[in-house]
């Protein structure tokens, strides 16, 4: 029978090991377009080994959940177009990209340990949607669990660009002003680089559309 066959059998760890170095080479090499489907072959068979697993060894299930978390995130990272650095990214790229904020969070939440990454990064796609009392609940979220200063600036930066982008108003804009500047000149190393992510993202998301 065909199924029989070795071509369709499990995927070892050992081959499981070489998706993962070729996720890294693609990645050197800025072959992000590529990376997005490789690491999505990834996330599916996380996703399986969990299915596997829930009910025999809940505690090896929760492992591979947090692991998955990040190949979730790394997805929806790769897919989010406020970055500014990444080039053009399609509408259908950006909905994967949310999906796969969307199932990391579910897997963060099966696995009790919700990170204020994952919540980041479903706000940052959701705030790419113009969902602003989604990305604004995300955010919110993501402060209240941050456990450094840096990331609690951070944070509080994010939810005054998303009410700023809601509703531009002289006070929105004075919010955002204080959040940016507050961030901006924390005592940490990567604060004005922090800061500047919120002014790139602010220049894409009010930038006028172009003809193309």
């Amino acid at each position: 029978m065909i199924s029989e066959e070795l071509a369709l059998s499990k995927i070892s760890d050992e081959e499981f090991g070489q998706i993962g170095e070729l996720m890294r080479e693609l990645r050197n090499i800025k072959k992000d377009a590529l990376f997005v489907p490789v690491a999505r072959l990834q996330l599916l068979y996380l996703d399986n080994q969990i299915e596997q697993l829930k009910d025999s060894a809940p505690e090896t299930a929760n492992k591979i959940r947090k692991f998955a978390r990040g190949v979730a995130y790394n997805i929806a990272a790769f897919t989010w177009p406020g970055w500014g650095d990444t080039g053009p990214i399609s509408p259908e790229a950006q909905k994967l990209g949310f999906s796969a904020a969307r199932v990391g969070l579910e897997y963060s939440k099966a696995a009790d340990d919700i990170t204020s990454n994952i919540l980041w990064i479903n706000g940052a796609h959701a705030l790419s949607a113009k969902n602003y009392k989604l990305a604004i609940e995300h955010f919110e979220g993501a402060h209240e669990m941050s456990d450094t200063e840096i990331d609690k600036l951070m944070q509080g930066g994010w939810i005054a660009l998303t009410h700023l982008l809601e509703d531009p108003t002289d006070q929105t804009e004075k919010e955002f002003e204080s959040a940016f500047n507050m961030l901006n000149s924390a005592d940490h190393e990567y604060a004005e680089f922090f800061a500047s992510q919120l002014t790139t993202a602010r220049e894409i998301f009010t930038a006028e559309p172009t003809d193309t």
